[in-house]
């Protein structure tokens, strides 16, 4: 504890973990500092420093619930770095503004007076590096002048961390010494906790002054007539008095409240909501933060307009029942797993209210069991699959398996993409991986030798065994039948809740057969895994590269409760190709995350060390499972190996998407005048079929022209919709006409308005979707044709802007449109599925030069990095100075303050910067 009452610890030490990495500075510092610290104090000073990988509070990790508490602490020490002014840094964001925050609102505030009669803040940086001008400015945005204590070693050439035996070489008088450093630390660390025990003691001795003035006079009596009159008169001044005093002290106390409750409201308007706003504006995906701002600000001003908007975005309402009524309804943020559950009452709920983005939702009542729900799939708000929540009473299911309701799979597994929107029908599926101990008890009772579990005949090498000979593969290290990895006959030591590996198939199968069960499909496992979710299970899960982790150990968890689908073992599914081999999805703990999102397949009799599987169980009202019990052809493409075709097939393939250059017969419609563009709907003649096409032109109001044109290629989502809908503008693309330059938005064949038979962004090998790819490089060729008419417009500067799908498309458009100068690529990369020569986007690649950038998350669920993402990037033909690729921390969508900066970033370099 603190050495005043109401704090967790005396200081806090805050870090980039990288800083720590290399040498071990910051420990040291502190190891050094405790030292100082000891020797320089009367108090026992308690220090908070994240020296732990696995405390949970590292940037790779989820924040840690316990960091709040810990955050209420006295002084807080930030080790200034290279990198740790860094805005969407986890040090900067949930420990130095949160401290910030924090210290601006608790009884002392962010400074304090100091018994000298100086003022100091409760920021005490610590600096270990020069720092680069921008990072300097942001700091003392917040700080002012900064007045660190300096650790820099100065050298010619040298700017970095000063170490203990510095001391020994530095001989230039103006150096700082390690020691001498140390100890000022100590010694203004001293200075400040005076300051604030002083304060603190300021304030307790104002609490008695005003208890003691508060507090009424004993009565005073006299048997003298006389003297009885003059003390009442006495008495009567004094209560007069006393009333006069009191009515100050309740007037000054009202004036304090009154004015307490200004300051807070000021707060919440001119602090919390513009914080709100830039939260919301800077991510797609806001941050728990912003949801918890949000509510602070909602006790404080909750019918404030501005609020009441923000609020809308940050969160949904629903109904949510249970079958039966009367359960409590619980939920908490998915990222922090270790956060205090929030009771949104007892169902039935008419509005319960739930912040947007992934959640975890617990539904208890007594006699049943407990059903746990993550969600909502990453396309969709939550709502549906909590409406009405089926709980069972406790042990009418199997031990360990829970219900998972009926639902259409959207398959996001790469490589099967095309066997989605398939309806499953409700199943029980187990909670938990097979354990060592479970699998033990099959192996003891025989189960390797009674042939009724044993229900497929054994293939190998394209052979079928015999029984006896299939049975004879399955034995351990020591020749005993069992898993590979065991030895005589068991599993090792303290193994006995980890997942079973090192089995195949055939071993899963029979085992599922003995407890009345079966594996899952590739469709029941893929809506129990909710792979859209991977940027958020997949770090929660067990991919450590070193071996099992208790099952239902880690926080990964996704749909009802399933634990360790993602890592830990690779989980061996029914569903059989067209080769014999079985499907083993979800990856394991010597994978890499993406594998999470990989279909993959391998013989049956494989028996690797991650190999394990759960359960499933069909209930008798399903009548889906004969649509899902098929044999399933698995989509993949080796790019590493596959070759485009040469320079004169490709001279052929381009003249089909040449196009007569008729005239335009253009329109233009005038839509709307909007705070940042005037929007515009042209039409003209597209290049086939006689038809017309539409195009939205955004033109900025902020910008003198002729403007620099960027050309938008959306997402998938507009082939499902049959109307254009200008969000993805004016919400998501709105920092380009911030720039100063336009956005183009062509209607492209088989979207929105011009909606046909397209039901699917992903290449085949039919002529239809050939002839789509060929009608889209003319829409953008037409569209284009049309700019170049328009005085207002640089028609030689175009930018070309694609989103997922439209990421997918630029990999083919900048190959056969030259007037595209720059190309951005937001999530973009390889199919898996092949396309007819004339419309394969690997034949495309290479012939496209214009420099192109590549922002893409490390759990995409459509484009796994090492097979899809690299791939794309090492096959452009454009010169490796003006191409590049950042792979960040997120899935099938990067944050949106690095999206911002990389792309304005990348036109203002090609196209060039726009003049106001």
């Amino acid at each position: 504890m603190a050495i005043l009452f109401g704090y967790e610890y005396d200081i806090f030490i805050s870090y980039r973990h990288n800083d720590n990495k290399y040498d071990g500075w910051v420990t040291e510092f502190v190891n050094n500092l405790n030292k100082e610290l000891e020797a320089t104090l009367k108090d026992k000073v308690t220090v908070y420093f994240d020296a732990n990988p696995h405390d949970g509070l590292l940037e790779t990790h989820s924040v840690n619930h316990s960091l709040e508490a810990k955050l209420k602490c006295l002084i807080f020490i930030p080790i200034i770095s290279k990198t740790y002014c860094d805005e969407k840094g986890f040090a900067w964001n949930h420990e130095f503004l949160a401290f910030l925050a924090k210290a601006e609102a608790d009884q002392f505030g962010l400074n304090i007076r100091l018994n000298s009669g100086n003022v100091a803040s409760r920021i005490l940086p610590v600096r270990i590096h020069d720092l680069d001008t921008e990072d300097k400015r942001l700091l003392e945005n917040h700080l002012g002048p900064i007045r660190a204590i300096d650790f820099v070693y100065h050298s010619p050439g040298v700017n970095r961390s000063l170490r203990p035996w510095d001391d020994d070489v530095i001989k230039n008088t103006n150096q700082p010494f390690y020691r001498d450093q140390i100890n000022k630390v100590a010694n203004a660390i001293d200075e400040l906790l005076r300051g604030l025990k002083q304060a603190d003691k300021n304030k307790s001795n104002e609490k008695i002054s005003a208890r003691i003035v508060t507090e009424s006079n004993p009565t005073v009596t006299s048997t003298d007539p006389k003297s009885n009159i003059k003390i009442s008169k006495s008495v009567a001044r004094v209560f007069g008095l006393m009333g006069l005093l009191v009515a100050l002290v309740a007037v000054g106390f009202l004036g304090t409240r009154w004015y307490l409750n200004k300051q807070k409201i000021d707060h919440a308007r001119t602090v919390l909501l513009p914080a709100i706003q830039k939260s919301l504006d800077e991510n797609f995906r806001p941050p728990f933060e912003t949801y918890q701002m949000a509510e602070e600000a909602r006790k404080i001003i909750s019918n404030d307009s501005t609020l009441i908007k923000l609020w809308a975005r940050l969160t949904v309402t629903i109904p949510v029942n249970t079958n039966p009524e009367g359960a409590e309804v619980f939920w908490k943020d998915y990222t922090r797993p270790d956060m205090e559950w929030i009771s949104m009452g007892t169902t039935p709920i008419k509005e319960a209210t739930f912040k947007r983005n992934y959640v975890r939702v617990k539904f208890e009542k007594a006699g049943y069991q407990t059903v746990e729900y993550t969600g909502p799939n990453v396309y969709e708000l939550l709502g549906k699959e909590i409406v009405n929540v089926k709980m069972d009473a406790a042990g009418s299911l199997p031990e360990n398996m829970v219900r998972i309701p009926s639902k259409s799979t959207l398959m996001y597994i790469v490589g099967v993409e095309s066997y989605g929107n398939r309806n499953v029908g409700e199943f029980l599926i187990d909670k938990f991986e097979v354990t060592n101990e479970a699998y033990k008890k099959f192996v003891d009772s025989g189960g390797y030798g009674n042939q009724t579990f044993w229900k497929f005949p054994f293939y190998k090498d394209g052979k079928v065994l015999t029984f006896e000979e299939g049975i004879k593969q399955f034995v351990d290290r020591t020749r005993r039948q069992g898993p590979a990895n065991w030895e005589a006959g068991s599993y090792p030591d303290d193994m006995q809740n980890h997942p079973v590996t090192g089995i195949s198939w055939y071993e899963a199968a029979a085992y599922a057969e003995s407890v009345g069960k079966k594996l899952p499909t590739i469709f029941h496992w893929s809506v129990v895994a909710e792979t859209s979710r991977t940027e958020y299970i997949a770090p929660l899960s067990n991919f450590n590269g070193k071996g099992t982790t208790p099952v239902g150990s880690l926080a990964g968890i996704s749909t009802f409760g399933i634990y360790d689908i993602a890592g830990n073992a690779r989980e061996w599914c029914s569903t059989e190709t067209e080769t014999k081999e079985r499907f083993i999805l979800g990856g394991g703990w010597n994978d890499p995350t993406y594998a999470f999102n990989d279909a993959y397949t391998q013989s049956p009799m494989d028996r690797s060390a991650a190999n394990g599987f759960r359960c499933m169980k069909e209930l008798p009202s399903d009548s889906t499972l004969t649509n899902l019990n098929i044999k399933v052809s698995m989509a993949f493409r080796n790019y590493r190996k596959e070759k485009p075709v040469d320079d004169k097939t490709f001279e052929i393939i381009k003249r089909q998407y040449a196009y007569d250059l008729k005239p335009l017969n253009d329109s233009v419609q005038l839509l709307a005048s909007k705070e940042l563009a005037t929007v515009e709907k042209i039409t003209f003649d597209a290049a086939y079929n006689n038809e017309r096409m539409q195009a939205y032109l955004y033109l900025p109001k902020n910008a003198t022209p002729p403007f620099q044109p960027i050309l938008f290629f959306p997402g998938s989502n507009e082939i499902y919709s049959r109307k254009y809908n200008d969000a993805i503008v004016s919400i998501r693309l709105d920092f380009i006409l911030k720039s100063g330059r336009a956005v183009v938005v062509p209607i492209y064949k088989g979207t929105n308005e011009r909606s046909d038979a397209l039901k699917s962004d992903l290449q085949d090998e039919t002529v239809f979707y050939k002839d789509h790819v060929i009608m889209w490089r003319k829409d953008i060729g037409r569209t284009i044709d049309y700019l170049e008419t328009r005085k207002d417009i640089q028609a030689d500067k175009v930018g070309y802007l694609g989103w997922s799908w439209g990421g997918f498309m630029g990999g083919i458009m900048p190959a056969v449109e030259k007037r595209i100068k720059a190309v951005v690529l937001n999530v973009g990369g390889m199919e898996m599925q092949k396309a007819l020569p004339e419309a394969d986007q690997i034949n495309f690649l290479p012939r496209i030069t214009q420099p192109v950038l590549m922002l893409n998350g490390k759990y995409d669920m459509f484009f796994p990095v090492e097979t899809s993402q690299k791939p794309m990037f090492d096959l452009l033909g454009t010169p490796p100075k003006d191409k590049k690729i950042f792979i960040y921390e997120s899935g099938h969508l990067v944050p949106r303050t690095d999206f911002v900066r990389e792309a304005l970033l990348w036109y203002d370099q090609y196209l060039g910067p726009v003049k106001n």
